[in-house]
């Protein structure tokens, strides 16, 4: 069987050098050593490039004085064939077309080289396909992003520039809002290329946390992919669907608000006009580029491929993606085999839900359960810290905002004994100062402060507000 060349292109390598000898300021910034097919031309580019970045003057007898010893040199017939690259040289102005002329042949090369790596790789019968497949997706992604089409390295001066056009555009719009106004004044709302945490101990509200932040996305029309490893989709959808029906000035009736909620729901025990809440619920959503994935013990090359797949398709419907939402962090599975050490394991996660946010330049929330020593405090006050998060210190390290949910109703127990006057009476003068208060502690802020913010949570209805009296 004949071989086919790997695509290159000599004339346009050797075009690009010559114009560069006849004119050093065209050097083009984005065309690499490892763009060129030819060896030599690699080597001698290299030299190039560093000698016109450091402000000194290249020609074919300054590259020739460089070269004397190498062997391809000598081979390519020496200095005349530098000067002959010079004296065949075309206008520098054309300089650009015959750099993305090298760096397509370059593009090519890679592919050619990832489809065999593929083709290689999927015939060992011991990794299972949908890892092979998953593996391949993301090999293209790396070749399309680090290949020869763009550069790595970035100007100081363009990033400064970038970021003070961007910020002064946004005027104060926090663009990935939370949804609660207050927390998004202190955390400026989600963050692209970022993971943040939101924690908490069963039963704080964590998942109802997680919906709430989709729904504030999903509803402005930003993309947002949901991993729920726990929760199958009929808990979900009622849950959302009794967040959405939930009107914080309903009605209350002998200490019964007239909101559904999920326990009845699934009961099935709802009154008609209920029902009909919920049933609105489908409708708003109805055009929400909002994405539910419940398959259980997902791993994070899983979780990047699916999310990849869902913003290439918003992508092409002019869909800006919002997040990413993981529920939770210490239940996903890591890539590679720990052998049970659960906390290498949750490291690997959490390093790999960080990179995840780069790589697809969006926000990854991760939710995360806390450890028990939070409930073995004696004292009354269980608010969570940095300190609490389990199995791994990785997930501090690697998040750029941490942000733990306390609400005090669930530590607020009804006395055993309810003929005890005066007990009674207690109890139900501190329940009445923490009904239906979610704090959120935001212990770790990387863009700005920490501190904490009072939210309103109906946890029966699955449903996060902003407090009262906030506009």
């Amino acid at each position: 069987m004949t071989v086919s060349p790997l695509p290159s292109n000599l004339e346009a390598e050797q075009a690009l050098i010559g114009a560069v000898f006849m004119d050093n300021a065209c050097l083009p910034d984005d065309v690499r050593p490892g763009d060129f097919a030819e060896p030599f031309h690699q080597r001698l580019w290299s030299a190039i490039v560093e000698t016109i970045r450091a402000g000194r003057l290249v020609d074919p007898i300054i590259m020739a004085d460089r070269f004397q010893t190498d062997p391809a040199f000598i081979d390519f017939k020496g200095v005349a064939y530098l000067a002959d690259l010079m004296d065949k040289a075309p206008p520098s102005a054309t300089a650009g077309e015959y750099g993305r002329a090298i760096q397509d042949g370059a593009l090519r090369r890679g592919l050619i080289a990832t489809a065999a790596a593929i083709r290689d790789a999927a015939a060992d019968p011991d990794k299972p396909a949908e890892i092979h497949v998953i593996d391949a997706e993301r090999a293209l992604a790396d070749l399309a992003s680090t290949g020869p089409s763009s550069s790595a390295w970035s100007r100081a001066s363009s990033i400064v520039g970038d970021a003070v056009r961007q910020a002064q555009v946004r005027k104060g719009r926090i663009e990935l809002p939370t949804g609660l106004t207050e927390l998004d004044a202190m955390t400026g709302g989600l963050r692209r290329g970022e993971m943040q945490i939101i924690a908490g101990r069963p039963a704080m509200g964590k998942s109802s946390a997680g919906l709430s932040v989709a729904r504030s996305l999903a509803s402005q029309g930003k993309g947002v992919a949901f991993f729920s490893m726990e929760m199958p989709k009929v808990a979900l959808g009622l849950r959302m669907a009794c967040d959405l029906a939930f009107d914080p000035d309903a009605h209350v009736y002998s200490g019964q608000s007239e909101n559904p909620t999920y326990f009845d729901a699934d009961r099935g025990k709802l009154q008609r006009h209920q029902w009909q809440a919920l049933e609105r619920a489908e409708d708003q959503m109805a055009g929400w580029p909002l994405l539910f994935d419940t398959r259980p013990g997902l791993t994070t090359s899983s979780m990047e491929a699916s999310a990849r797949r869902a913003i290439r398709d918003w992508s092409r419907q002019g869909i800006d993606p919002g997040a990413i939402i993981v529920d939770h962090l210490t239940i996903a599975k890591a890539d590679n085999d720990r052998k049970g050490n659960k906390v290498a394991e949750v490291g690997d996660i959490s390093r790999g839900l960080a990179e995840m946010a780069k790589r697809l330049d969006v926000p990854v929330v991760a939710l995360c359960q806390l450890s028990r020593q939070v409930e073995a405090r004696t004292n009354a006050d269980k608010r969570p810290g940095l300190s609490d998060l389990r199995w791994s210190g990785e997930i501090e390290q690697d998040a750029r905002l941490v942000m733990f949910l306390y609400r005090p109703e669930y530590y607020c127990r009804r006395p055993e004994d309810d003929t005890d006057h005066e007990a009674m009476v207690e109890w139900k003068q501190k329940l009445d100062k923490v009904r239906r208060k979610l704090w959120w502690l935001v212990e770790k802020n990387n863009n700005g402060p920490t501190g904490e913010v009072e939210t309103l949570c109906d946890i029966a209805c699955s449903a996060i507000r902003d407090r009262r009296g906030v506009q």
